[in-house]
């Protein structure tokens, strides 16, 4: 992403006005070197035809405004990548069914609104009595109060001058959302929903609280949405839903490390935990680590190359709690199907676990 992208955005954060800042580029832009010879000429066309393609887009259909007790549904291919804003609703249901660029959503009170998959921010400013399902890169809001937020955010939220919310993890299905997480190149396994940073924490009556659990579904009206199914809804979930801060039910806990490689293996093991019974997926994170916080968190299992064979590279670390977990983990990449990806699956031992978590999941910081 351009600079064009930080500037629309930041400067919208700061108050400038949707209407006066639209561009029809959206949030995104690409510079570079021009390019010479007969191959930069066909780059300089694609170029030509993306730009006339995009000043072809209509402002007006990338903005809802002063809408009162409606339903608004934009299907997938209606956004398309462009930035998106609502402004002065009230009382709606809107369901952004597509991949967007960024999201500002200003003055709304009463609003039931599902963001699907951005690429950047999502900012909510100025609104009251929301429940809002979000999927986004950075989440912040700011003055805001009695609000409800169900969250795939692969930073830490961000909460300012706003009392009264509660988090959830993002619980939503549809058919396209796998497809359009992946445009937006958001990492289903790295939800930070629960590691809320507080500007104005107030330590004696915080302003933020989790959601009740039970609670999550309710908040969207998805009868309302045209065209969506049940079949849809409960599908097998794309997004996995993790307890993050809640009470983890049981004290027995399996640490695993998903070498980089090991995306084909990652879902099989996380479908495992959510098939059986009492167990639970606590806490997931992908990342890129230094070579020493790599030899820190690998240095149990005596495979003296294996930091630097990681260096450079994502890898994703799963923590999950239930009776008995770590042994039947343990058996099952040693007797089931998951055998075929041991290589690049690593369980910490027990007497390291919970040190190696606590690092990886609350003190390593990502790289930027």
């Amino acid at each position: 992403m351009g600079n064009s992208h930080y500037v629309s955005c930041l400067a919208q954060e700061f108050g400038i006005k949707s209407r006066a800042f639209w561009h029809p580029m959206g949030c995104g832009s690409s510079t570079g070197p021009k390019p010479s010879s007969a191959a930069g000429k066909k780059v300089t066309i694609v170029k030509v035809e993306e730009k006339r393609k995009k000043s072809n887009l209509n402002p007006a259909d990338y903005v809802l405004s002063k809408r009162n007790g409606e339903v608004i549904v934009k299907d997938a291919g209606t956004i398309d990548g462009q930035q998106f804003n609502v402004e002065e609703c009230k009382d709606c249901d809107i369901f952004l069914m597509d991949h967007i660029a960024c999201v500002f959503v200003d003055e709304c009170e009463g609003c039931r609104i599902f963001i699907g998959p951005t690429m950047s921010s999502v900012m909510i400013r100025n609104c009251s009595s929301m429940n809002c399902v979000i999927a986004c890169q950075q989440f912040r809001t700011r003055d805001c109060t009695n609000c409800k937020f169900s969250l795939l955010c692969t930073t830490e939220p961000i909460i300012e001058t706003s009392t009264q919310l509660q988090f959830a993890c993002f619980e939503f299905n549809y058919f396209s959302l796998r497809a359009q997480l992946s445009e937006a190149q958001l990492n289903v396994w790295n939800n930070k929903w629960w590691m809320v940073h507080d500007f104005n924490k107030n330590s004696e009556k915080p302003n933020w609280s989790l959601l009740p659990k039970g609670e999550v579904q309710t908040l969207l009206r998805p009868d309302r949405c045209n065209g969506l199914t049940e079949d849809e809804l409960n599908q097998e979930r794309v997004v996995p839903v993790t307890l993050g801060s809640r009470q983890w039910p049981s004290e027995e806990t399996c640490f695993i490390i998903f070498l980089p490689g090991a995306d084909a293996y990652i879902g099989a093991v996380l479908n495992k935990v959510e098939a059986t019974e009492g167990w639970e997926l606590c806490r997931a994170r992908s990342t890129l680590l230094d070579v020493d916080r790599l030899k820190s968190l690998l240095s149990w299992t005596k495979e003296s190359k294996l930091p630097s064979q990681c260096q450079g590279k994502e890898l994703t670390g799963a923590q999950m709690c239930g009776a008995g977990i770590l042994e039947q983990m343990q058996e099952a990449l040693s007797t089931t199907g998951l055998a075929a990806g041991s290589k690049l699956i690593r369980i910490v031992p027990s007497a390291q676990a919970s040190a190696l978590a606590k690092a990886f999941f609350e003190v390593w910081k990502d790289e930027i």
